[in-house]
């Protein structure tokens, strides 16, 4: 043997010696990323953060349709890392995930996914203790799953997000009447000659296409143009942010531009707010005033149907947000959360 070659050997001896000493890093020193396959999807996971204080929030994102890209860059939630484990995962046919069976596009399979994957973070980490936080239609999701007794005795608490708990067509009419009024281009329209959406039987054509988009995909624009999303557009996702998620992330904006919103069955015409007094464990309530999407004014009706004592849940509104308040109002979103977990569940 040469001793070039001799040397390349020796070195490669002492490689794999000092990965397997004793001062050989732990491989769970860092984030864990891993898919929970179920019923034809795969479901990409992320656990980051302090997970070793066995103290994780289960982060279900919105849309339906959208991704987790989105939250993690903010300081927020970067903030609340440094505490608190996050289980990001991505939904069914949302972001990165793979599967896009249409038959199985409804709540209830939702849901099923969602206890499938709290159950793999406990089979991981069963030392810990789960809170599930949802945004938007995470918040829908997330009421949806604590309807049932045995589901919600897996988590700790619940923290809604701007929820779209009151999907109804009178929830959403409150959207419109913001839209119509500021006189939005082209809005008038719309709701008059393609918009379907009855306040007394729910019936409507949200899912159905218009002009190669879903009627509920140019609802929501009409309200981003109504402002009614973001105060300051710039302070939820910007240039170097969609940047980020791109091309230095796990997270695909790309596939989320070809996946939401989905055509979900069981979500648009559906009000949860009535069957809240089923949820039985410590809520915090976070809410834009000046949200339209899922608008502010259902936010005190959320709170209030809740079915835990005034001391066990808590309602904050954000002045100077829209729909998303963890990016706009990122310190006050922090507090109002590492207060809530400390006050509720965590005094250390």
């Amino acid at each position: 043997m040469s001793s070039r070659r001799t040397l390349a050997a020796r070195r490669a001896l002492a490689l794999v010696s000092a990965l397997a000493g004793s001062g050989c890093a732990d491989w769970r020193a860092g984030d864990e990323h891993y898919f929970v396959q179920h019923k034809g999807a795969a479901m990409p996971v992320w656990v980051t953060g302090n997970w070793r204080s066995n103290r994780i929030i289960v982060h279900v994102h919105g849309g339906p349709g959208t991704t987790n890209g989105i939250y993690f860059q903010r300081s927020s939630y970067q903030r609340l890392a440094d505490r608190y484990g996050i289980a990001y995962y991505e939904q069914r046919a949302s972001g990165a995930s793979q599967g896009n069976r249409r038959a199985l596009l409804n709540r209830a399979q939702f849901v099923e996914d969602l206890d499938t994957v709290l159950r793999t973070l406990e089979h991981r980490y069963p030392r810990a203790q789960f809170v599930l936080m949802g945004h938007s239609w995470g918040g829908f999701l997330t009421a949806a799953y604590l309807l049932d007794t045995a589901r919600q005795s897996r988590v700790r608490a619940w923290i809604v997000q701007d929820g779209a708990i009151n999907a109804s067509c009178r929830g959403w009419q409150l959207g419109v009447d913001e839209v119509l009024a500021r006189n939005i281009e082209g809005a008038a329209a719309f709701y008059r000659d393609v918009w379907r959406c009855d306040l007394n039987t729910n019936a409507n054509n949200q899912i159905q296409l218009h002009q190669g988009r879903y009627v509920h995909l140019w609802h929501s624009l009409f309200i981003r143009a109504a402002g009614g999303y973001d105060v300051v557009p710039e302070r939820t996702l910007n240039t170097g942010d969609i940047a980020e998620s791109v091309f230095r992330s796990q997270f695909d904006l790309l596939a989320v531009n070809a996946h939401s919103p989905l055509p979900l069955e069981d979500y648009y015409g559906v009000d949860l707010t009535p069957q809240l007094a089923q949820v039985r464990i410590p809520s915090l309530v976070l809410w834009g005033t000046r949200d339209f999407i899922t608008h502010h004014a259902t936010a005190r009706p959320t709170y209030e149907a809740i079915g835990v004592p005034a001391t066990q849940k808590e309602l904050v509104l954000f002045d100077q947000s829209g729909h998303n308040p963890w990016a706009e109002e990122p310190e006050r979103f922090f507090d109002a959360v590492d207060g809530f977990l400390r006050r509720q569940l965590w005094a250390d």
